[in-house]
């Protein structure tokens, strides 16, 4: 693992999000006032944000100048995107790699995701259906994890 930034994000509440590649726009309309709503909280936001409904709450977030912890479930960035680098620079942002690998796969994100939810006190996802991979990540937070789940 490597990392880039303020690692004492890791010492505060961490909340992990997590959204489907395809939602609804009426999801999509909750998943973004919630983004807007923790804006007003001390909690860290913890996620790949690499679904594009991620991203979108990954710009409300840095907008907003909230902290947040980024995952990548490959490489660290060769080049820091100059929106991530002035958040790196405010001590505002935590960019961390779970795996070496130049690019992104599924069993990437996999590890990932296990890996962001483990360490997260609560975590929120986007709604979705029985086909996604957020269904069996649903299922056993829900049943065997320590942190409460919620689906927005």
């Amino acid at each position: 693992m490597s990392s880039l930034g303020n690692m004492d994000l890791l010492e505060r509440h961490l909340v992990a999000f997590f959204a489907s590649r395809s939602v609804t726009p009426e999801a999509e309309s909750r998943c973004i006032a919630w983004a807007e709503s923790i804006c007003n909280t001390s909690s860290v936001v913890i996620s790949g944000f690499h679904s594009p409904l991620e991203k979108k709450v990954l710009n409300i977030l840095l907008e907003h100048k909230h902290p947040v912890i980024l995952f990548l479930g490959r490489a660290m960035y060769k080049r820091i995107p100059a929106e991530y680098q002035e958040a790196i620079d405010e001590g505002r942002m935590l960019i961390d790699t779970v795996r070496n690998f130049n690019r992104h796969s599924w069993n990437s994100s996999q590890i990932r995701n296990w890996y962001v939810a483990s360490i997260a006190g609560e975590v929120y996802m986007s709604p979705f259906d029985r086909s996604s991979m957020l269904s069996p990540m649903h299922y056993s937070l829900t049943h065997y994890g320590n942190a409460p789940v919620k689906i927005l």
